[in-house]
This record gives structure tokens, sequence and C-alpha cells, in this order.
């Protein structure tokens, strides 16, 4: 189970009657279930890099650019391949929490991205398809990273983060605070991860870097 600043696995499950939808959502969150917008965003990223990994480097780079826009600066299409792998192992395995690093983050948040364009133009009919939980409404990504990301710093351009002061770095990291709803869990928002400094500088993953950590307890248990 992937670790998020807000437990994913508490949404219910899609009932299996529409018209009993509203009773499972807050009509004016205009964001899908975290589970069923995680799930979705990794299993397509599986399906393109399936078909890119088919080019045989005709134009690769290219598409991963389009596709994968942040994390195509830093790897390769295996990269990426193992990256999703690690990542759908651990959103769908129930037995362990996984911390994840910038690496997983960085692509973590270009699938998000893909899904959120591919559902923003399109109509209506087919925005219920995709998420029928949304009932159609316009999905607010800001909202989504802002409740269950930690932070998006791997964003962040090198030349700025190189320039700021240790304390600056620490000050960019703060999560926003939604009260007791919404915990923080600091220690999952470490300041010294070293995967940090090396995705904004769009410096290639180590082996060590892939493979997601796994946790002794359940960090939402405060």
């Amino acid at each position: 189970m992937l670790v998020f600043k807000k437990n994913i696995y508490l949404s219910p499950l899609r009932p299996k009657n529409r018209s009993d939808i509203k009773e499972f959502r807050d009509e004016e969150d205009p964001s899908p279930l975290p589970y069923h917008f995680i799930f979705r965003a990794l299993h397509s990223a599986q399906n393109l890099l399936s078909e890119i990994r088919k080019m045989n480097g005709r134009g690769i780079s290219g598409q991963l650019e389009i596709l994968f826009p942040h994390s195509f600066s830093w790897g390769t299409t295996k990269d990426l391949s193992d990256l999703s792998q690690q990542l759908f192992f651990g959103l769908t395995h129930n037995q362990t929490w996984l911390a994840m690093n910038c690496y997983h983050l960085c692509f973590l948040y270009d699938c998000l991205l893909d899904v959120v364009e591919d559902y923003s133009y399109n109509d209506e009919a087919e925005r219920r398809e995709m998420f029928p939980e949304m009932a159609g409404q316009a999905l607010d990504f800001n909202r989504f990273l802002l409740e269950y990301f930690f932070n998006t710093t791997f964003l962040i351009a090198p030349e700025r983060y190189n320039k700021m002061t240790p304390l600056e770095k620490k000050q960019i990291l703060r999560s926003p605070d939604f009260g007791q709803n919404f915990p923080e869990l600091k220690r999952f928002s470490d300041p010294d991860d070293p995967t940090l400094a090396k995705v904004i500088n769009r410096l290639p993953p180590e082996p060590e870097d892939l493979p997601l950590k796994p946790l002794d307890q359940n960090p939402y248990l405060i």
C-alpha cells in the first residue's frame, strides 16, 4: 500500500448502483476517488510504455517527452517501466505500507497529469465513463495534489533550487495544513531525501532508487 499525505485506502469502493454514487461523495469535491484515479493512471502508463518499447528506437525520446514531460528528463524507457511496475505493485499490494521517493512521485505526477488532460478534453459522456463518481464535473488536479501529495518540490527548476540555502529548501518542503482530517505525516516529507536533488537536477536513478521502501508500521496510526 502506497503512503500518501492522506490515506487513499479509506475511500469507499465504487457503488454497484450508479444512482448511489452521491451517497459516497462530497458533491463540492471536484476529484475522483483517489485509488481509482491512481490505478487508472498507472495502468494507462504501463500500456503507453509497452507501446513505446515496441518502437525500437524510432522517436522514443520524443514520445517520452510528450507523455512523461518531467520524468523523461532523467529516466529511460526501462527506468520508467520499472517505476510503473513498482508503483502498480505497491498500490495493489495490501500486506505492507510502502513509502515513495521523489523518482516515484515525479513519475506518478506525470501519469496522473496525462489522465487529467485526457479527462479534461473529453465530453461529459466520456468523463462519466472514466470516473463515474465525478458525474462529469471538471477535475481540480491542484486540489488533489494538495490533499494527497506531501509536496511537489521535485518540479522546481534546477537553477532555482541549486541557489537556495538549506533553510529555504526546508521551507519549500512544508506541506499545507488541512487540519485534523489531513495529517501532514511529516516524517515522510524528508528534506534530506537524496533523491530530491537528483530528480530536480535530472540525474538518472541508481538501482537502489527504484524500489519502494517498506515500513514496519501503519504510518496513519498517530
